[in-house]
């Protein structure tokens, strides 16, 4: 028998897989034996292994439902496992497979000392999945939780964005710069609302620090034509559009800054 088969195996038996009787869910195991379950399955979905990381940790929750070390864990399997199935271009078990490490990562945001880096990564997952209430939810939570953290409060600003809450994402946006002033994203972000709500001092000067951090970024070139074109700036637009690569957002935008323009200009 291969090693790697006969170690997942020893190690699914030490968790009771291989008696002829089910344990019952509120059954325990001992930290030594959790942890070297974990090790094993991270060194299974390191490697790739994730069928044989999956049988771990999903033995390990039967045994251990209360853990969430064990629970983000077998989130974390689940992932790496429906990346594996989606390659194959079953998109629907990959699917499948991520609303079930959803559930394994909000049964362990259930538990009050659980992490602020969880509730995020649980933040996003749901926000990946479409649950944006969800996903709301538990940014503000990690937002909490994670005093020095920028990213929760960017995506909570990106979702008010999209949605057109200028004021919300305004509050978002100041939230993430005053944990970190010079991330890229957030620059761009922060222009793009400035400009929403008509502040085009505000909306350039952030525009800019994020081009001098992301030069040859497209998105962000596009992202500064859209703040300049919503400054009274199409020409400067266009010129940075003429530059991008031809899209059909870049198409739109170029004709947007021609109905702002004087006919004798284009």
């Amino acid at each position: 028998m291969p090693r790697i088969i006969l170690a997942t195996l020893l190690t699914v038996c030490a968790l009771g897989a291989c008696s002829r009787e089910a344990e019952p869910r509120s059954s325990t195991i001992t930290t030594e034996a959790r942890h070297s379950a974990l090790a094993s399955a991270m060194q299974h979905l390191d490697a790739g292994r994730t069928v044989e990381a999956l049988a771990i940790t999903s033995k390990l929750i039967l045994r251990d439902p209360n853990s969430i070390i064990a629970l983000e864990k077998h989130a974390v399997v689940l992932l790496g496992e429906a990346d594996r199935v989606e390659r194959l271009g079953n998109s629907t078990t990959a699917n499948t497979r991520r609303e079930e490490a959803l559930e394994s990562y909000l049964a362990a945001c259930s538990h009050q000392e659980v992490r602020g880096e969880t509730q995020f990564s649980t933040a996003q997952l749901a926000h990946m999945l479409g649950e944006i209430e969800l996903a709301v939810s538990l940014y503000k939570q990690s937002h909490k939780k994670l005093p020095n953290d920028f990213r929760s409060s960017l995506w909570l600003a990106q979702i008010d964005l999209l949605s057109q809450n200028w004021k919300s994402a305004n509050h978002w946006i100041t939230e993430s710069l005053q944990r970190n002033p010079i991330e890229p994203s957030t620059l761009i972000s922060a222009g793009l609302i400035q400009a929403n709500l008509g502040d085009c001092e505000k909306a350039l000067t952030f525009t800019n620090r994020a081009i001098r951090l992301q030069p040859n970024d497209e998105n962000f070139r596009l992202m500064q034509a859209r703040v300049l074109r919503m400054c009274g700036e199409p020409t400067r637009a266009i010129e940075i559009l003429s530059a991008l690569t031809l899209s059909q957002v870049v198409t739109d935008e170029i004709e947007l800054c021609k109905l702002l323009m004087d006919p004798d200009d284009h």
